[in-house]
């Protein structure tokens, strides 16, 4: 338990520096704009990096906390901004049947088909420019990279990880990525479903949520279970490989994982255990970090969080 104090420690001490490059990145083969911003950390050493695909009407610039902890752990991070289910969804007066309408059209199929399509652009053009601004990509560890994602982010998340829509087909999925974190990733309830979807999926995955993620303090018993095991479904059912881990925090809303910087001393002791947990991950498999490796085995978190390997 001392290595893995003395690993916490580390990743609680003052971020590093790091170089901080925004972007508009063209998709030709599309027509389209892709906004990244990329954190990249000092020094001249290759490093991993995590792309992150925020939830619906999210933008490049959320997620400043797990960004702090990424980097200070000795990861890049490139955020990225989907045009169509950004910002835009929530910006401007609008009836509640206009905003309805909106948000259903940011969650449409095409548009989560054009967020994947945006990670594979950008993985692409991580490993074609040489840099962007300030910011040298060549450091940048192509055979290293990692997907996370909250919410909508999520759904791209375990698309690309290998879901099976079908039950037996990832038409999806992109092997370029060695490790995932999905945050408030939804699946379906029943467990034979969830296993059908998710059971090929084959490289490391933690996956993030709490007992109160979006679910109504109004709500039922039967709609709170049922959430719950939406929430759950993407881990229970993964393989039990031994590279697979759950986190359910006590507590904390289902924004709380979009990664901003909260108000109340809860939340951001909650934003705190996320932000250790899933740089140990990290550093464990993008970074080979056996310190991590161990700190992971029983992280330090509050008693009535849920921790899971299987």
């Amino acid at each position: 338990m001392k290595t893995a104090f003395t690993c916490l420690a580390l990743l609680l001490a003052a971020p590093a520096a790091a170089t901080i490059c925004n972007a508009v990145w063209r998709d030709g083969s599309r027509g389209r704009n892709v906004p990244v911003r990329i954190n990249l950390p000092d020094g001249k050493r290759k490093v991993p990096a995590v792309i992150w695909s925020p939830g619906l009407g999210g933008t490049r610039g959320n997620a400043a906390r797990w960004v702090a902890a990424w980097t200070a752990a000795g990861v890049a991070v490139i955020r990225l901004e989907h045009p169509g289910s950004d910002a835009a969804v929530y910006r401007g007066p609008a009836t509640p049947q206009e905003r309805d309408a909106k948000v259903r059209a940011g969650i449409a199929p095409e548009q989560l088909l054009a967020r994947i399509a945006d990670v594979g652009f950008v993985a692409d053009e991580l490993a074609r420019r040489p840099s962007e601004g300030g910011c040298d990509l060549g450091r940048i560890d192509s055979d290293h990279l990692a997907l996370a994602g909250h919410s909508m982010g999520a759904w791209v998340m375990q698309a690309m990880a290998g879901q099976r829509p079908d039950g037996e087909h990832a038409p999806l999925i992109d092997r370029r990525f060695r490790a995932f974190v999905a945050m408030s990733s939804s699946g379906p309830a029943d467990a034979a479903m969830a296993k059908a979807q998710f059971g090929g999926i084959g490289r490391p995955l933690l996956v993030i949520s709490s007992n109160a993620d979006g679910v109504p303090a109004s709500a039922s018993a039967g709609v709170v279970a049922d959430q719950r095991a939406r929430r759950l479904s993407l881990f229970t059912g993964a393989p039990a490989d031994g590279r697979k881990a759950l986190l359910v925090l006590d507590g904390g809303d289902h924004l709380l994982f979009a990664g901003d910087t909260r108000k109340t001393p809860d939340d951001l002791a909650r934003q705190d255990r996320v932000a250790r947990v899933t740089s140990l991950w990290w550093r464990h498999w993008l970074l080979g970090d056996a310190r991590a490796e161990t700190a992971l085995a029983r992280p330090a978190l509050d008693k009535a969080d849920q921790w899971v390997r299987k």
